[in-house]
């Protein structure tokens, strides 16, 4: 009876054939092509870690690498992508003709549509008809899920051709240095739920078409959007959002039930230019826009006398408090500041945020002061927890040494928001004195003989009442400030009116 093949020959390669005439005459056998012997993944993985330049030209090695070559699912072409092995700079690219017809001769012999497909070239300015019908072609094969477009030139920004809005299949959508002009009557992108926008020039009706079209997005990325001013956001699966900005700019997040955590960083310093305002109906470019746009300094002054930062971050704070996690990064570096005097009221939870990215960006800070001007109550001061979670200063730990609150007559309602002073007291390792300056109660007594009524018994014992309870909360905060644990043992502190 026979029996039945086990797994291990099953599997086994079929025999070789026999061997040829020349075989026979002495000649040397042909080398055994064990890469056909591997299934499509394993090539697929094999042939998306070389260039493509590399993978078309080794399609030689197999019977089978041509048509697997022919399926890649990922193409990823550069400037020097097809530039002669011996050229060596492949920032550049060395003829454009001969890259236009490699990567048309590339995507004529696909067997399968593309399904993540990353261009980075400055060809796209230069040769923008020819890119139009490459766009439509790809975006309306079928299957694209994937699409990263990189401008690479200095002077020019790349208009996103309209294939590219009305892709159906797409997922994931990463545009750097173009141009959106979103049509109005926009039918893709519904799909999308990563969407990477970098150094995009754009309209706020253009930012708020697009975003509102990719119904499910949940992780955009905003990078440096130039010219839009008031950017919407409504995304109901919204859940990750990151905004890097040169300056605040006025973002509001609406009905975004399921946003978890928000990051926002802002890049002083080094602004990036716009082109200039125009209405939301104009769609021609205007004509100093590929010169302005890399305009750093005049854009930074521009915007600087245009914009009001600290209203639009507040807003910005305040509308995604519902998020259980929020990073504020300031990429400012002040090595040489030694003082920072700062006139806020610092318990607000998006004001706080600020305070500690300040901190943060002051290695060599030795004398801090904090005034607060404002009478505000909260329900919930700010923990020192939140402190710890924000704050990783080297001055706080090594050269924060002086220590001033202002303390405005909220001090004394409700429970004092005296978190941040109790984290510095906890953390600053070389602190010589803090201060908690309070504004004394003053009884302002009126002559009874101008105006009896305003001054009568009943007055008068509200008024004692109040004073003292001020007192009793100067001492619960005095015996509160003399219980923390301090960094730094001969730190004083001091609870004083002012």
């Amino acid at each position: 009876m026979e029996q039945p093949q086990s797994e291990a020959k099953r599997a086994r390669p079929s025999p070789s054939p026999p061997p040829s005439q020349s075989q026979a005459a002495g000649a040397e056998p042909e080398e055994e092509d064990r890469l056909s012997a591997l299934d499509n993944a394993s090539l697929h993985a094999i042939l998306a870690r070389l260039p493509l330049r590399d993978a078309a030209a080794t399609t030689i090695l197999s019977r089978r690498w041509p048509l697997v070559f022919a399926t890649l699912p990922r193409l990823r072409v550069k400037c020097g992508t097809f530039n002669r092995r011996d050229y060596g700079d492949d920032d550049h690219c060395e003829d454009n003709d001969r890259w236009l017809d490699a990567l048309d001769c590339v995507l004529a012999g696909r067997a399968a549509p593309v399904s993540a497909f990353d261009v980075q070239t400055k060809l796209m300015c230069e040769e923008e008809c020819w890119f139009v019908d490459l766009f439509s072609e790809i975006c309306g094969s079928g299957g694209l899920r994937e699409l990263c477009i990189t401008n690479n030139s200095l002077i020019d920004c790349y208009q996103v051709p309209f294939p590219v809005y009305n892709c159906q299949t797409l997922t994931s959508l990463e545009l750097y240095c173009c141009r959106l002009r979103v049509p109005g009557n926009l039918t893709g992108l519904r799909a999308v739920r990563s969407l990477h926008l970098g150094v995009v020039v754009a309209t706020d009706a253009d930012i708020r078409r697009m975003i509102s079209q990719c119904q499910a997005m949940d992780r955009p990325v905003l990078d440096d959007i130039r010219k839009a001013r008031n950017i919407v956001i409504r995304a109901p699966s919204l859940e990750k959002l990151e905004i890097n900005l040169f300056r605040p700019q006025c973002i509001s997040v609406k009905k975004a039930p399921r946003l978890d955590s928000v990051k926002l960083g802002l890049f002083y310093g080094s602004a990036h230019d716009s082109d200039t305002e125009d209405t939301e109906g104009d769609l021609s470019m205007s004509e100093s826009e590929g010169d302005d746009i890399f305009n750093f300094g005049e854009m930074e002054e521009r915007e600087h006398q245009q914009m009001d930062e600290i209203g639009n971050l507040l807003a910005f704070l305040g509308g995604v408090g519902r998020s259980k996690s929020k990073t504020l990064s300031l990429k400012l570096e002040r090595p040489y500041s030694k003082k920072l005097t700062l006139t806020m009221d610092h318990s607000h939870e998006a004001v706080a945020m600020l305070v500690s990215c300040l901190l943060n960006s002051s290695p060599n800070l030795k004398d801090l002061e904090i005034i607060d001007p404002y009478d505000m109550k909260y329900p919930q001061p700010l923990v020192a927890e939140f402190w710890e979670k924000q704050i990783d200063a080297e001055c706080i730990q090594n050269h924060l040494s002086t220590v001033t609150f202002d303390m405005s007559s909220s001090f004394f309602k409700g429970p004092p928001c005296l978190s941040l002073a109790r984290f510095l007291v906890m953390n600053a390792r070389v602190l010589d004195r803090m201060s908690l300056k309070y504004r004394r109660w003053v009884d302002v007594r009126h002559d009874q003989s101008d105006d009896k009524a305003m001054y009568d018994e009943f007055e008068h014992k509200v008024m004692l009442e109040r004073h003292e309870l001020h007192e009793a909360m100067v001492e619960t905060v005095r015996s509160e400030l003399y219980s923390w644990p301090k960094a730094s043992l001969g730190a004083r502190l001091e609870l004083c009116p002012c």
